[in-house]
């Protein structure tokens, strides 16, 4: 593949990557206010669904800091290309 071509597609990559951890952090915290939201009633099932929320919200979270260091990681590679 030329470099200017893997360029584009890493740049591609990164954008995607960004995408996607805007996406998950912003449903994070969604998540973390209908566990909030949920904690405080009587409800056993509504407390069971504030549990399965905040488990939610944690697994987000995960996949937010995969995508941020996988767009490191492409980031690194381009400036190393960059440098040849």
């Amino acid at each position: 593949m030329e470099n200017n071509n893997m360029k584009q597609v890493l740049s591609s990559f990164q954008s995607d990557l960004n995408r996607i951890q805007t996406l998950a952090g912003t449903l994070s915290q969604v998540e973390k206010k209908h566990f909030e939201n949920l904690t405080g009633n009587e409800n056993e099932e509504l407390r069971d669904m504030a549990v399965a929320e905040q488990n939610g919200a944690r697994q987000l979270g995960e996949i937010r800091q995969l995508c941020l260091a996988m767009a490191q990681k492409i980031e690194e590679i381009q400036n190393s290309m960059v440098a040849r």
